[in-house]
């Protein structure tokens, strides 16, 4: 069949009109289709941290593992090293990321650490050593060493582990539980360490602290 022919005449136009309405209407129908999808599914954001060496996955209110690290980390290392000039800084920060159902005690309890700081003129820095990941509580686990320095007396060294509850909320970090626990270590050349029960010590300015749900 001569198709030129055929749609050149009247007949032949109507159908190839008929065929072209069908197909517009299905474009609009695939668009449509489209929107709704895009408007609907959320992105995946992939990151590489810097204090990580692996990329990271949060969606707009979900984080994968290692996202909860890397953030678990920054703050363990933000509360771990402080000196009275800083303190009031890192709680400044701190503050941004706590959840509101812990908002106040948490605040509360770490101005009262940092007052005890200021007036014994206390310097901590803060050494990670491991990152964990409790898979029941999904917190994160940091350890590692702090090593307190005041104007009198011989330096502390304790071994200190925070565990942290972190969420995400429209793709930000939010800080949910926060708590840390500390032991001395014993640091005298030929003698064994002793394991000591672990108890509840300062989240990061040197005074008790608490755990916040």
């Amino acid at each position: 069949m001569d198709w030129r022919r055929y749609f050149s005449s009247y007949k032949g136009a109507l159908r190839e009109n008929k065929i072209w309405r069908v197909l517009a209407l299905g474009l609009v129908i695939s668009n449509i289709v489209l929107s709704a999808m895009a408007f609907s599914t959320r992105d995946t954001i992939v990151q590489v941290p810097a204090n990580l060496s692996k990329e990271i996955r949060v969606g707009l209110n979900v984080g994968d593992r290692s996202y909860k690290e890397s953030w678990g980390l920054f703050f363990a290392m933000l509360l771990g090293n402080v000196t009275p000039k800083t303190i009031d800084f890192v709680l400044e920060r701190t503050g941004k990321y706590l959840s509101p159902s812990i908002y106040q005690d948490t605040l509360k309890d770490m101005y009262a650490q940092a007052q005890q700081l200021k007036t014994n003129n206390l310097t901590i820095t803060y050494e990670p050593l491991e990152v964990d990941f409790d898979e029941k509580t999904g917190r994160v686990l940091v350890k590692g060493l702090a090593l307190m320095r005041g104007a009198y007396g011989a330096p502390q060294t304790l071994a200190r582990t925070y565990e942290l509850g972190i969420e995400v909320r429209d793709y930000q970090p939010v800080l949910s539980y926060l708590a840390s626990y500390e032991r001395k270590e014993e640091i005298e050349v030929g003698k064994d360490q002793k394991d000591q029960k672990n108890k509840p010590a300062s989240g990061g300015a040197g005074g008790p602290a608490r755990s916040h749900r």
